[in-house]
C-alpha cells in the first residue's frame, strides 16, 4: 500500500471509524510534534512526554551571541526537495533566505597548503592518483565512478530505479565500492576530504548516493527568525498537552493499554494510554525498559548506529571573511582537525560588523578527536587550526560555543545512519514496525530521509495514520 504523506500531512487525518483514543507520545522534536497535531486535530487525547524545557529535539538554535545573531547546533538548512518540511514552513508562515553551499572564493586547505576553491589544482598536492584519474576533476572522478547507478536513476522508471538500486547494491560500503570500481588510495585520499568522504566510508553506499544523486545541498533555505522557530510554531497548538522535564525510563503494555513511566525531578509519574509513539533515538531507548518487543525488535534497536558530529561556533569583532575575503556563505574544507569551516548566511545581525561563523564542523571519526577535550581547549584548538587559512581570526576572536551531539544524553548523536544490508533487508522492517500498542517514529525510521527533518515527519504521518485507522498487523507506510 502507497500512503500519499503529503496529502495526509496537508489535509489531514481522514475519517474514521476507530474509536477516538487516548495516546501518548514520548519526544517533542519534529516527529513528536508531527503525530501530536495531526491525531489531535483528528480528535484523539494526546500527551507529549519531553524530557527537556523545549521543543525541537536536533533542532536546537543558540541565541547567545550579541545582539540578534544566532548559531544552529542542529539542523540550520532545509532542502527544496523535502516537500514536508517545506509544506510545515509555508504552512506556518515562516520566513526563508537561500543558504546556498557554494562560494568559489572559500578555501580548500590540504597539505599544509591553502588554494580558493576556484583555482584548486589537484596537480599541485601530493596525491599517488593512477593514470586515467589524473585528467579529470575531482567532481568529474567522482561522477565517473558512481556513473552506474546514475545511469540506472536515468535509465529506468524513477520507482524501479530506486528499488533495483536497493537490491543490487544494498551489499555494499561506500569505501568498497569506490575501490571495486578501481579507484586508487591516492584518489580517496584526496575525495574524501573534498567530498566530505571520509566520515562516511564505511557506512552505505546507497544512502550516500540517494543524497547526491538528488543534491540535497543544491538547494536550501535557512528559516530568518532561526530553526527553532519551525518546531515553536507547533506551540501554540499544542502546548498545554506537552509535559516537559518528564524522562520516560518504561514502558508496559498489555493487550488493550500503556503504561508510560517517567520522572519528573525526583517525583516519579505514570500514564495510561491506549497507543504509545516512541520518537525517541533508538540509541537512547537502550536506558528504557520497553515490555512486550521481541527479540527481532531489540535486535533492531540495538543495531541501529547513531553518528557522531559537532558544531563550534565563534564570535568575532568583525565579519572579516566578508570583508578581506569576500566569502558571504559556503564552505572551506581542510585536513586539519577542524575539518569543515561554515559561512552561514543565517544567524547574521547587519547591524554590526560583529559576526558569528562555525569555526568547526566535524563528522564521525573527525569528530571524535574533539570529544575528550573540554570546552575550553576544543575552542582553543579549533581557533589555532582557523588561523592557519584566515590569520584575521585571532585579533578579531570574542569567544566561542561548542555541543557535541554524541553527548547529548536525549539526542545519542547526530542522527541514524545505514550501514550495508541494512537497507533492503528485514533489519528495515523490524527498525520501523509497531509492535503492539507502542510505535516508533523517528528519523531512524525512513529509508530516504535519515538525519533529515522530513524523515522523522514522513514517519510520524505514517505512524498517525496506521494508529487512526486501526492498521496495527500489517506495515502499509513502508516505503
Amino acid at each position: 500500500m502507497e500512503l500519499d504523506v503529503q496529502a495526509l500531512l496537508t489535509e489531514g487525518l481522514p475519517d474514521s471509524a476507530v474509536p477516538r483514543r487516548r495516546i501518548a507520545i514520548v519526544g517533542a522534536g519534529m516527529a513528536g510534534l508531527t503525530a501530536g497535531l495531526l491525531l489531535k486535530e483528528a480528535g484523539h487525547d494526546v500527551t507529549i512526554l519531553e524530557g527537556q524545557n523545549r521543543t525541537g529535539g536536533r533542532i536546537l538554535t543558540y541565541r547567545g551571541f550579541a545582539g540578534d545573531m544566532y548559531g544552529e547546533f542542529g539542523a540550520m538548512r532545509f532542502p527544496k526537495q523535502h516537500p514536508l518540511v517545506q509544506w510545515l514552513i509555508q504552512h506556518f508562515g515562516l520566513a526563508t533566505k537561500p543558504f546556498p553551499m557554494y562560494d568559489e572564493d572559500t578555501f580548500i586547505y590540504l597539505q599544509g597548503k591553502g588554494v580558493r576553491r576556484q583555482s584548486f589544482d589537484a596537480g599541485e598536492f601530493t596525491y599517488d592518483l593512477k593514470r586515467g584519474e589524473t585528467g579529470l576533476t575531482p567532481h568529474d572522478l567522482l561522477r565517473h565512478t558512481v556513473q552506474p547507478l546514475v545511469t540506472i536513476m536515468e535509465s529506468e522508471d524513477k520507482t524501479a530505479a530506486w528499488r533495483r538500486i536497493l537490491t543490487d547494491y544494498d551489499r555494499y560500503t561506500l569505501v568498497g565500492y569506490l575501490k571495486e570500481r578501481g579507484l586508487s588510495d591516492g584518489a580517496l585520499s584526496m575525495l574524501g576530504p573534498l567530498f566530505n568522504l571520509e566520515g562516511r566510508y564505511h557506512f552505505s553506499l546507497v544512502e550516500w548516493f540517494s543524497h547526491y544523486y538528488e543534491d540535497v545541498f543544491g538547494d536550501l533555505v535557512y528559516l530568518v527568525n532561526g530553526a527553532d522557530s519551525l518546531p515553536r510554531a507547533f506551540e501554540p497548538f499544542l502546548m498545554d498537552d506537552i509535559r516537559f522535564g518528564a524522562q520516560v525510563h518504561a514502558v508496559d503494555q498489555t493487550d488493550t493499554s500503556v503504561e508510560v513511566h517517567y520522572r519528573v525531578g525526583r517525583a516519579a509519574h505514570q500514564l495510561t494510554a491506549e497507543e504509545c509513539i516512541v520518537t525517541a533515538p533508538f540509541a537512547g531507548l537502550r536506558h528504557m525498559e520497553i515490555r512486550g518487543l521481541d527479540p527481532d525488535k531489540w535486535t533492531a534497536i540495538r543495531n541501529t548506529y547513531y553518528g557522531r558530529a559537532h558544531k563550534l561556533f565563534m564570535q568575532f569583532s568583525e565579519r572579516w571573511w566578508e570583508s578581506v575575503y569576500d566569502i558571504s556563505h559556503g564552505l572551506t574544507v581542510t585536513d586539519l582537525a577542524i575539518r569543515n569551516v561554515v559561512y552561514p548566511p543565517a544567524g547574521q545581525d547587519t547591524r554590526y560588523h560583529k559576526g558569528v561563523l562555525i569555526a568547526s564542523y566535524c563528522w564521525e571519526q573527525d569528530s571524535m578527536p574533539y570529544t575528550p577535550l573540554a570546552a575550553e581547549e576544543s575552542i582553543a584548538q579549533a581557533l589555532e587550526d582557523l588561523s592557519k587559512i584566515h590569520p584575521e581570526a585571532r585579533e578579531t576572536f570574542e569567544f566561542g560555543v561548542y555541543k557535541d551531539w554524541a553527548l547529548d544524553w536525549f539526542a545519542c548523536g547526530i542522527g541514524p545512519l545505514f550501514r550495508a544490508f541494512e537497507m533492503n533487508e528485514s533489519f528495515y522492517d523490524d527498525v520501523i514496525r509497531p509492535v503492539n500498542r507502542v510505535w516508533f517514529a523517528n528519523d531512524a525510521c525512513d529509508r530516504r530521509h535519515r538525519r533529515w527533518a522530513e524523515g522523522a515527519i514522513k514517519a510520524a504521518v505514517k505512524n498517525a495514520y496506521a494508529i487512526h485507522t486501526g492498521m496495527r498487523d500489517s506495515i502499509p507506510w513502508k516505503d
